[in-house]
């Protein structure tokens, strides 16, 4: 059974859709499928490095108005 998922349509340059479907290809799987994939591990390397940068900034007395409802 997988996640629930929740839509999100980026537009990407034709080079990069281009090499996303041969990797697809190669990969035998649906390009979207992969483009989610991809999307998914980015956002999470991004999120790590955020998250460590929010809190030790936190620990200097910085505040952000995304995390205060926490």
């Amino acid at each position: 059974m997988s996640l629930p998922r929740k839509e999100v349509r980026p537009m990407i340059l034709p080079d990069l859709h281009e090499q996303l479907a041969i990797i697809a290809e190669y990969r035998d799987v649906q390009l979207a499928e992969l483009a989610a994939r991809l999307l998914e591990k980015s956002i999470v390397a991004e999120w790590h490095e955020v998250s460590v940068l929010i809190e030790r900034s936190e620990r200097l007395g910085k505040r952000w108005k995304a995390t205060e409802s926490k």
